[in-house]
């Protein structure tokens, strides 16, 4: 898993086996510059109720003793919205850039890996994020500009033209039938 680093600190999240980012009670208790991991686990225990399963869980983790023999712990994990939560709950001076942080982490890994779309599904997400602009836009138009009888309104008029004809050209480029390319060995065309 990636080195994550927020502020002065560096965390590489527990690998969960899913692919998605987990912390460590260990990890937020460094992230949020508690003592030890005790607080971050008192913090849950207080709200465990505010947690939803997605969000937190205990697993077991292999490790090896000061004897080389292996041992078996339980730990608590978080995902980033579980931290997330956890950053609200905490009163330290670091939790508020941490939330931000988290939501920046959180939203990134929202996006979708463009690289692993077939042709058809990024047309799909390339027509969905232009009619997602299109519809800001004009809100935005009759928000600023859409007051009845208003001097403005003539230049509403323009955007409602222009507007127009660019969810003409979006619904065209909907239909647009995309060539599947196959598959390439070690992922380059050939």
């Amino acid at each position: 898993m990636k080195e994550l680093t927020f502020k002065n600190h560096s965390v590489v999240p527990f690998d969960n086996g899913d692919g998605k980012i987990w912390f460590t009670s260990l990890n937020m208790a460094e992230l949020l510059e508690y003592a030890d991991e005790k607080s971050v686990n008192r913090l849950y225990n207080r709200n465990k109720d505010e947690f939803s399963a997605e969000m937190t869980r205990v697993v077991t983790v292999t490790s090896r003793n000061k004897n080389n023999k292996l041992q078996y712990n339980r730990a608590r994990i978080f995902s980033p919205r579980g931290a997330h939560l956890l950053g609200m709950l905490a009163e330290t001076k670091v939790a508020k850039s941490l939330r931000r942080w988290l939501l920046d982490l959180i939203e990134k890994e929202a996006q979708p890996n463009l690289s692993l779309l077939d042709m058809g599904s990024l047309k799909d997400l390339a027509v969905g994020e232009m009619q997602n602009r299109v519809v800001r836009v004009n809100e935005w138009s009759l928000e600023t500009f859409g007051r009845p009888g208003s001097s403005r309104m003539t230049i509403r008029k323009g955007h409602l033209k222009k507007i127009r004809a660019v969810q003409k050209v979006i619904a065209e480029l909907s239909q647009v039938q995309m060539p599947d390319l196959g598959n390439f060995p070690d992922g380059e065309p050939a």
